[in-house]
């Protein structure tokens, strides 16, 4: 905790309005002092409102959702926000039910090129201060039957925990043949713009 102390300045830790160890991980490895909060949200209930299409702005409106869900709970705390959407063409995914709905995500994506929109944002009383959003391009290779469920089996039941059924940071990354965009959009928090602005408020020591 000393480390986290020594670069976040707010009295109070930063409030992360998810539950994912990833983007917790992405955060206090960066030497934040970081609590999580899970909004409590009706995602797909709140993106059909909306009657957006753009998978971008939706994952904007998510990510600004989430934060301001939480940090209405949380006075005077800063709180972090994130989504990510997956598009193929105009064709959006969801997270994967199950294992057949996760094979059937990778045959669709299989040979193809999809984007990644990754949205950070930044919430304090109910008011959102900043959001941001990141494309990252992925193409995946060709796979057979075979190597799709060979991928399932060595993933587990991870592949129902994002939107493209993998983990790049794990199995996922044999799926690939290129990779445009930043590691952390891929993670699905864009880091940079997000310690640029926390060091806009004067809320980092480095």
């Amino acid at each position: 905790m000393a480390e986290s102390i020594a670069v976040w300045r707010d009295r109070a830790p930063l409030v992360l309005a998810s539950q994912s160890a990833v983007r917790r991980a992405l955060l206090t490895q960066a030497g934040i002092a970081v609590d999580t909060v899970a909004a409590d949200l009706d995602e797909r209930a709140v993106q059909q409102q909306s009657g957006l299409d753009d998978p971008g702005a939706i994952a904007v409106l998510l990510a600004e959702a989430k934060a301001n869900n939480v940090s209405v709970h949380h006075n005077g705390r800063f709180v972090v926000g994130a989504d990510q959407t997956l598009a193929l063409g105009k064709r959006l995914f969801n997270k994967p039910a199950d294992r057949a709905a996760a094979a059937t995500h990778l045959a669709d994506l299989a040979g193809k090129t999809h984007e990644l929109h990754s949205a950070v944002a930044v919430a304090r009383d109910g008011v959102v201060l900043w959001s941001h959003v990141s494309v990252a391009r992925m193409t995946m290779r060709p796979l057979s039957t075979a190597q799709i469920d060979a991928y399932l089996d060595a993933a587990g039941d991870a592949v129902t925990a994002s939107v493209g059924a993998y983990q790049l940071e794990k199995h996922g990354v044999h799926l690939f043949e290129r990779i445009e965009g930043d590691h952390f959009t891929i993670l699905g928090l864009p880091l940079l713009p997000l310690l640029a602005f926390l060091r806009s408020r004067n809320l980092l020591a480095i």
